[in-house]
């Protein structure tokens, strides 16, 4: 019944504490996830914002890039003419006729205008005269003379390199270089807008020549340089033969300081081969981009800026006012992204945005106007400890575990109050039981032989006397036991007191044997003592060393099971006073060894159920032994005895 509601107590006990703890658990987790749903929600807001303003910037920068164009192209000094863009990210300016893209490169007539040239009458036949000289009867002579007449009837730039390019051909042939190279030199120095029938600028046919005569070189290198420095378009034929002349001028034989420039020369013809490339491409490609241009002053359209190519481009059409041509626009991506994201991240709370082209699932498309564009924000970073949501989080979850452990510490120091009491409380049931079991068995004895000799007297002395024996036996032993509880009571009310006075403990030992030799011998044990007579004497209380020598053997007793010896011995042991008592009996299980000298505290063990006690008789064993300065130690196993060590320290003490 008790035991029941003990465990209905502790039931309640932990309803009273888990019940409030998991309501604050949920309450905390749910404040939690609240403000994380807030914290998304603002960061969705914050995202939608910032994306609308990289939207209406981007938009605003390329507009203005496409007015500045259009303003250039119907400007006074470059009429209706496609350049390279006034602005740094432009790549392109083209028009658009007839659905049909109108490369820069084809934009000028000088080709018709070259090949009228090399065809007027008397130039023409001057050089048709020569290449048959050269090329079908093999009169280098006769052929010389010819271009010779021809360069003298030029009258046109164009006429006299391509006079002075037959004239080095056929002196090289005739083994006359010097003279070649210095028709060549001429050639290479000549403008490019003097270019033949195909569009093509004479030099560059001039310091190929060179090249291959191995002349010249560093000539051909700066002027190659100072072409492709120049922002002018190079027609496909031309950016490939110029591809050709840097390559050659790479195999040249030469310092390694010059290949360093031939290199970097070459990296930028690569990229005019790149954007010449692309031009072509997006010739093949403008009608399927589906661009729309705004009609003037309506809005009926919405600017339309597509991305394209590799590398990236933002194609769109303009309507020049004075123009019935479309105009197409290309300006590099990567440029425009670059300027806008940073322009946006210097207002934005949510780190780098980055522009790119589709491909990724976690980034947001543009717009309408921006196909193929979409926007990636930084991965969202924490910040750490100290990011405002980690710090808001932090002092949440800190608040919650510092309240939890208060709880539950102080939940688990009151179950440990509660468990002790309770366990105190089952102690001091078995307590009274057992005191009750060991009151009676005494008083039993006494009252049973008392009324023996009363109705009938015994007439052998000797059975008398046993009797008597017996009842001063058991008077002892209640008296043994009412003195534990008297000193026990006297130890919790700290009001036990020893008196101490020079003893002898042989003495004590001695009397203490011959107090319990009857009690042994009634139950057939034999009690072997032995005694180093030559110790000091020493301050004692002896009453309480008789008392304490008293509850060792009396356990050695309860405990020996079916052995019957026990040894009581004296002796000097490391400077101390050492009494030993020992059985060969149950023994003491090791994790049991440190709890036997608790008050109440027996082991749960089925042997010690049948067996009577109070558990008292080692806890005053042990308050008597420090009283007197020593200690007890105890040496134990299993079934196979114990033993039990009262030391003393045999110097003089007091209290």
């Amino acid at each position: 019944m008790a035991s029941q509601v003990h465990r209905r107590q502790v039931l309640l006990f932990l309803l009273a504490v888990l019940l409030p703890c998991s309501v604050l658990v949920v309450l905390g987790l749910r404040m939690i996830a609240q403000e994380h749903e807030l914290s998304e929600k603002r960061l969705e807001d914050e995202q939608q914002r910032l994306l609308a303003q990289v939207h209406d910037d981007l938009l605003e920068r390329l507009e203005r890039i496409k007015l500045r164009e259009v303003a250039a192209l119907t400007g006074p000094d470059t009429p209706g003419v496609a350049t390279p863009g006034v602005e740094i990210e432009v790549d392109l300016v083209a028009h658009l006729r007839d659905g049909r893209l109108v490369p820069p490169w084809a934009t000028g007539d000088g080709s018709e205008i070259a090949r009228r040239h090399l065809n007027e009458n008397r130039f023409a036949s001057a050089i048709r005269e020569g290449e048959r000289r050269e090329l079908i009867v093999g009169d280098l002579s006769g052929a010389i003379r010819s271009y010779r007449l021809a360069l003298r009837t030029a009258d046109q730039p164009i006429q006299r390199a391509y006079a002075r390019l037959m004239l080095g051909r056929v002196l090289q042939k005739a083994g006359q270089p010097q003279e070649a190279t210095t028709h060549y030199r001429a050639i290479l120095s000549l403008p490019s807008d003097v270019t033949d029938d195909l569009g093509l600028p004479m030099w560059l046919y001039a310091g190929t020549r060179l090249l291959a005569a191995d002349s010249a070189v560093a000539e051909v290198f700066d002027r190659t340089r100072r072409e492709v420095a120049h922002r002018r378009w190079f027609s496909p034929p031309e950016v490939y033969m110029v591809r050709d002349l840097v390559a050659a001028l790479a195999s040249s034989e030469a310092s390694s300081t010059f290949h360093a420039s031939v290199e970097t020369l070459s990296d930028s013809v690569a990229q005019r081969v790149s954007l010449i490339e692309q031009t072509l491409a997006l010739q093949r490609d403008v009608l399927g981009l589906g661009l729309t241009t705004p009609v003037a002053g309506t809005g009926s359209a919405e600017p339309k800026w597509v991305l394209y190519g590799s590398p990236d481009w933002l194609v769109s059409a303009a309507q020049p006012p004075v123009s019935s041509s479309v105009l197409v626009i290309a300006v590099r991506a990567g440029d425009v992204f670059s300027s806008v994201s940073e322009a946006v991240t210097l207002l934005s709370a949510l780190g780098p945005a980055r522009l790119s082209s589709s491909g990724s699932s976690d980034r947001r498309p543009l717009g309408p106007s921006f196909p193929g564009v979409e926007a990636q924000f930084a991965a969202r970073d924490d910040g750490g400890f100290f990011a405002p949501w980690n710090l808001q989080r932090s002092v949440y979850v800190l608040t919650l575990l510092l309240v939890l452990g208060v709880t539950l510490f102080g939940a688990n120091l009151l179950f440990l109050d509660v468990r002790r009491e309770l366990r105190l409380a089952e102690l001091r049931s078995q307590f009274v039981s057992g005191v009750s079991h060991e009151l009676k068995t005494p008083l039993t004895a006494i009252r049973m032989f008392a009324e023996t000799m009363r109705i009938r007297r015994p007439s052998d002395p000797q059975v008398q006397d046993e009797y008597l024996d017996t009842i001063i036996n058991e008077s002892e032993r209640l008296t043994r036991l009412l003195n534990n509880v008297l000193a026990f009571s006297n130890i919790e009310q700290g009001k036990k007191q020893y008196h101490m006075e020079p003893s002898s403990l042989a003495a004590i030992v001695e009397a203490t044997a011959k107090a319990m030799r009857y009690s042994l011998e009634q139950d057939g044990f034999e009690l072997r003592v032995d005694i180093q007579h030559d110790l000091p004497s020493v301050d004692v209380d002896r009453d309480a060393i008789e008392q304490a020598l008293l509850n060792l053997l009396t356990n050695a007793m309860k405990y020996s099971g079916d052995s019957r010896d026990i040894e009581l011995r004296l002796s000097r042991k490391n400077g101390l006073a050492s009494i030993e008592v020992s059985d060969s009996g149950v023994g003491i299980e090791p994790e049991e060894q440190t709890h036997i000298f608790e008050r109440f505290y027996r082991a749960p063990t089925q042997d010690n159920d049948r067996i009577p006690g109070t558990g008292l008789g080692l806890t005053l064993v042990q308050h008597i032994a420090e009283a007197h300065g020593g200690h007890v130690l105890v040496q134990s196993a299993p079934a196979k005895g114990s033993t039990f060590s009262l030391q003393l320290p045999l110097e003089s003490s007091s209290t």
